[in-house]
């Protein structure tokens, strides 16, 4: 009796230990690599990645992906040109289950020829349309409210240059699964800008979202050109206030959550530039998903994506799964 009542014990531990692990590997943001490791190859990421939409239906998985340029060709690294990277694209776009994407460098002939492959998807601007900065969102689950394009400045800083000339796109969708509304806004911050500029950039950021339309929450994506030391990042967080256009100090009227951030506080690499292509894990954070104060952050991850050591942009992924309030 008491060696049976050893193995039953036994037994039994092993089976917590066993449920514990598949619950660990079902949950779809962790179920891949995280931000270790070497890659994942095509044919793991079919094998591994979660094919359907999110099941709890008041939860959002949200992609932001800087695909870069078409045209721009690294020769010295691999052949970077858009056509031999738009299957590594696509595999990202349709492999990793995002509800919401939010693309940049998403020039109109890219869109266009992305755009077959994404029957599934809704996109803004359409591929018709002008522009490099679009969102993309799923059509089972998503109804399309309302969009639009929003100039940060319009005039650049240097004469005769589109230096400082930038703008976000938006989208206001309607969640069927959960009858819920909520906006996305997506941008690609410029690089070369003085600091008051990019300070400006996110006073302007914050303006729009105090005064759209509906109070429903807001997802912020982009490619934002600046660590989170930087104080943009420090203003959109809430952590620091500055001048405004009038000169008056202004705060972020709805701070955000860095989403990465609050999953991974300790990440050693949080860095999303994959400069050269080499696929190297680093510190340089300059793409974010941010999401209002109060939002469950359930994961997030970089993905590290690669077929046979070619990758697809010169920026790394970022997905993260949300459930907003």
């Amino acid at each position: 009796m008491y060696y049976l009542c050893q193995n039953m014990k036994y037994s039994i531990h092993l089976l917590l230990i066993q449920y514990f692990a598949i619950c660990l590997l079902a949950n779809p943001v962790f179920a891949m690599e995280t931000t270790g490791g070497r890659g994942t190859s095509e044919s793991e990421l079919h094998e591994t990645g979660d094919k359907g939409i999110t099941v709890n239906h008041a939860r959002l998985k949200v992609m932001t992906f800087n695909i870069r340029w078409q045209g721009r060709s690294d020769g010295k690294y691999f052949d970077s040109g858009f056509a031999n990277r738009k299957p590594l694209v696509l595999d990202v776009l349709t492999q990793f289950s995002a509800d919401v994407i939010g693309l940049q460098e998403a020039s109109i002939e890219q869109r266009a020829a992305i755009a077959p492959d994404l029957s599934g998807f809704g996109m803004f601007p359409l591929p018709t349309e002008a522009g490099d900065e679009c969102i993309l969102y799923r059509l089972s689950r998503f109804d399309l409210k309302d969009s639009g394009r929003v100039f940060l400045r319009r005039k650049p800083e240097k004469p005769g240059t589109n230096i400082g000339v930038r703008y976000l796109v938006w989208v206001y969708l309607h969640d069927r699964f959960s009858d819920k509304g909520f906006y996305v806004v997506n941008l690609h911050t410029d690089h070369r800008s003085s600091e008051r500029g990019r300070q400006l950039d996110g006073v302007l950021i914050g303006e729009w979202i105090k005064n759209r339309e509906f109070s429903d929450p807001v997802i912020l994506t982009g490619d934002f050109n600046g660590t989170p030391e930087r104080p943009r990042y420090l203003y959109l967080t809430g952590q620091m206030a500055y001048p405004g256009e009038d000169g008056n100090t202004v705060r972020m009227p709805m701070p955000m959550l860095d989403t990465f951030t609050v999953a991974n506080p300790d990440a050693l690499y949080p860095g999303t530039s994959n400069s050269r292509y080499r696929g190297k894990k680093n510190k340089t954070q300059i793409d974010y998903i941010f999401a209002p104060r109060g939002t469950t952050v359930i994961g997030s991850r970089i993905i590290y994506y690669h077929v046979n050591g070619s990758y697809p942009s010169d920026h790394f992924p970022l997905i993260s799964e949300v459930e907003l309030k």
